[in-house]
């Protein structure tokens, strides 16, 4: 998986940039650069191996970064060129089919590097951060959680009997496993951690008001009677602004970047006179896939 992420980059690099035969007197001018290697006379220097590692997904970028990684690259460069060389050659990039492609993935890399001048152009002011998070502050907010452990049985005299055991300092756990009917009881009644609306109203009132080590009076549900002890609590908990000031610098950055995005797209629409053919589209509408019946088709009403 990874050997084809690299290739890939690699392959958007070289059309991009290199995918031209270099004329003899551009071959010269490159030898006296930081050469890493040759193919027919054409040069890739340590600035091309830097920059296709700066294009390499970040959590990639460390290991192509290193000797053994850089090699890699090297050697897949060095092999599509070869390969690419070899097609110029017999004149298949010549052939129409393979001049279509090529010019697709030329016009893709123009289109992201424009979009990429764009975002870096969108600068956020702290003023606008800040707005921001007052803004949406409950995105920044960690609601209260606890941890707990509760017995359920059916019967209120058997909770009533349980809950004075555990006063009296019964194992809690034991008798989880031996009495409550819940799937939990295997675990010691072990609920883990959970916040607000998770649980049965009564229980969740009462398991909230809780302290830590707590044991509660029995409690009824919908369920059956239930002992809690709340076992941790996680207050509630606002991240500061600082904590989350990159985060929302990143949104906003995406934000302003989509409508400029959106509004230069408008604005060359109208000016390359672009237009699109709509009856091209007319001939798709009632063409359905062999073998596949029709599925969405309004039913006929039936006769009274």
């Amino acid at each position: 998986m990874k050997r084809y992420l690299i290739l890939v980059v690699l392959a958007c690099f070289t059309l991009a940039g290199c995918a031209q035969d270099t004329k003899e007197s551009d071959r010269n001018a490159r030898l006296d650069e930081n050469v890493v290697a040759q193919v027919a006379g054409e040069s890739i220097t340590e600035g091309d191996i830097e920059e296709i590692i700066s294009h390499i997904p970040a959590q990639y970028r460390t290991k192509y970064s290193s000797p053994q990684g850089r090699k890699e690259i090297v050697d897949g460069l060095v092999e599509m060129k070869m390969l690419a060389w070899e097609a110029r050659r017999k004149g298949i990039d010549k052939q129409e089919s393979v001049k279509v492609k090529i010019g697709y993935i030329i016009d893709q890399a123009l289109a992201k590097e424009l979009e990429n001048d764009l975002k870096e152009s969108v600068k956020v002011s702290e003023a606008d951060i800040e707005s921001y998070y007052r803004e949406n502050l409950d995105k920044y907010v960690t609601p209260e959680r606890i941890k707990a452990r509760h017995i359920l049985v059916e019967k209120q005299g058997l909770a009533e009997d349980l809950l004075g055991r555990l006063k009296k300092g019964a194992d809690f756990q034991e008798l989880a496993k031996k009495h409550s009917t819940c799937p939990s009881a295997e675990k010691g009644g072990d609920l883990g951690w959970f916040g607000r609306g998770k649980m049965a109203p009564e229980f969740e009132k009462a398991a909230f008001a809780l302290n830590k080590g707590e044991l509660s009076d029995v409690v009824k549900s919908s369920f059956g009677y239930h002992v809690i002890r709340l076992e941790d609590k996680r207050e509630s908990k606002t991240k500061t602004l600082d904590q989350v000031r990159k985060s929302i610098e990143r949104t906003l950055q995406k934000k302003q970047a989509d409508a400029l995005i959106a509004e230069l797209k408008d604005d060359i629409r109208k000016k390359a006179g672009v237009t699109v053919n709509e009856e091209y589209f007319s001939k798709f509408k009632e063409q359905g896939r062999p073998g596949v019946e029709k599925v969405r088709e309004p039913a006929e009403p039936e006769e009274e």
